[in-house]
């Protein structure tokens, strides 16, 4: 009986060139995404480092951040300089506007609850309160910055209006028996670039003493 030889593997014809071809591919995409991930890391490292020297380009308008004081017992913190208009001052609120670029800032001072602030709970009520209004709130983000020993909350969503979506950035501070809750809102094609800026805002928050 004859056995038969086993017979060499032959390689389908390009099977070796489609796999490198694949690779090659892959190795692409992931240096594109890579070089993407540190290109956007620079743009927010840029923008933090904006805030606090040089300023930050606004859609083409060159804005620089200078220290201001605000309510009392005082409070300070980074602010937009020469950029928004204030439409209202009052002891207990404070409203600035930039029409040009559809963003508003507004400080609220009112007397410190004794309850603390919890994120959480606030996210449940508020989510409530405007599905109760038949509005779609996506939030965003939420969490807690330490600064000089003081815990600073914060939180930011979007919510749907006649013509697409506004973000609204809030963040609370304490002061003494007082509590300012400041809110940072417009278009929300521009939320990554506030959130990054209210961020370095918060970080800067010095409270005098009462």
């Amino acid at each position: 009986m004859k056995h038969a030889k086993n017979q060499p593997k032959i390689d389908s014809p390009g099977a070796g060139s489609v796999g490198s071809e694949k690779q090659r591919m892959q190795d692409e995409q992931m240096a594109e995404h890579a070089a993407r991930m540190n290109a956007e890391e620079k743009w927010r490292e840029d923008m933090r480092n904006g805030v606090h020297h040089g300023g930050v380009d606004l859609n083409g308008t060159i804005v620089e951040f200078e220290k201001q004081d605000f309510f009392e017992p005082g409070l300070s913190f980074l602010f937009p300089k020469d950029f928004l208009l204030c439409t209202l001052e009052t002891e207990q609120q404070m409203v600035y506007q930039n029409e040009a670029h559809a963003l508003n800032i507004i400080l609220q001072y009112t007397e410190r609850p004794e309850q603390a602030i919890d994120l959480r709970q606030m996210k449940t009520d508020m989510i409530r309160s405007m599905a109760n209004m038949e509005l779609h709130t996506e939030w965003l983000e939420d969490g807690t910055e330490e600064v000089n020993g003081q815990p600073i909350h914060y939180c930011s969503f979007l919510n749907p209006v006649a013509h697409g979506k506004v973000f609204n950035f809030l963040f609370f501070v304490d002061a003494g028996h007082k509590r300012l809750i400041a809110n940072i809102n417009g278009n929300d094609k521009h939320v990554t670039r506030w959130s990054i800026i209210a961020l370095e805002m918060i970080r800067s928050v010095e409270v005098a003493s009462a």
